[in-house]
């Protein structure tokens, strides 16, 4: 089932709305694409309305770590420590903003939404 980005059915205070029109194709959101930590990367493109289009990551392998402002180095994720979303991510080594990683320069959060941009982002935790 799709998840609908529209107008709620039922007003703040539990009345029905009554619909002027149907819904439309626009209104309705994608899923989640749960970038998980794995041996290989592997990448979806979708397209979006106006012809843009999302990279969603599937398997994630690397981050692009900041050491220090403006230095980045491509290391290789470990393991998924904590989730802020979920605590049952961290188990399943899903990589979402804010989670903490463990890669080969040490502990980092990640600062973007690799489920949505197809690269992931983190700066070392001090």
């Amino acid at each position: 089932m799709d998840q609908f980005h529209g107008r709620s059915l039922t007003n703040p205070r539990g009345g029905r709305r009554i619909r002027a029109r149907d819904k439309r194709a626009y209104e309705v959101g994608g899923y989640f694409a749960a970038p998980k930590v794995s041996e290989e990367k592997k990448k979806d493109t979708k397209r979006k309305r106006g012809g843009t289009t999302k990279i969603k990551l599937k398997n994630v392998t690397h981050a692009n770590v900041e050491k220090e402002k403006g230095k980045f180095t491509k290391s290789k994720i470990l393991k998924v420590l904590t989730s802020p979303d979920n605590r049952n991510y961290s188990r399943q080594g899903l990589v979402t903003k804010g989670a903490t990683i463990n890669t080969e320069l040490g502990e980092a959060i990640v600062t973007n939404r690799p489920s949505q941009d197809g690269v992931v982002n983190a700066k070392l935790k001090k």
